[in-house]
């Protein structure tokens, strides 16, 4: 397998783990991101770039996702614990910015 096969592969593999794990807390989501990359500039990192992204992986696990500007900056909220995170351009931050 090829360098960008096995990016690929663990960015699902990411994607897959939020959907089954459903995280209801930052720190949750956290833990399992930190598995694909660790973070940059912000509390989290996971880059997009993809037919399937980070922000349909949240809503499918209870985060209510509003974006902004664009689809790199967005807001998330979690339906039941309340939890809240922002998005910018991969980088993420536990709470509202």
């Amino acid at each position: 397998m090829s360098n960008l096969d096995a990016y690929w592969s663990l960015y699902d593999v990411t994607l897959a783990r939020i959907r089954a794990e459903k995280p209801d807390t930052f720190a949750a989501l956290k833990a399992i991101l930190d598995t694909f990359e660790p973070s940059s500039s912000g509390d989290a990192f996971f880059p997009d770039g993809a037919d399937d992204t980070l922000a349909d992986a949240l809503d499918n696990a209870g985060w209510r996702v509003e974006f902004r500007e664009a689809s790199y900056v967005y807001y998330a909220k979690h339906s039941t614990t309340g939890a809240r995170l922002s998005y910018f351009e991969g980088d993420l931050f536990e709470g509202i910015r």
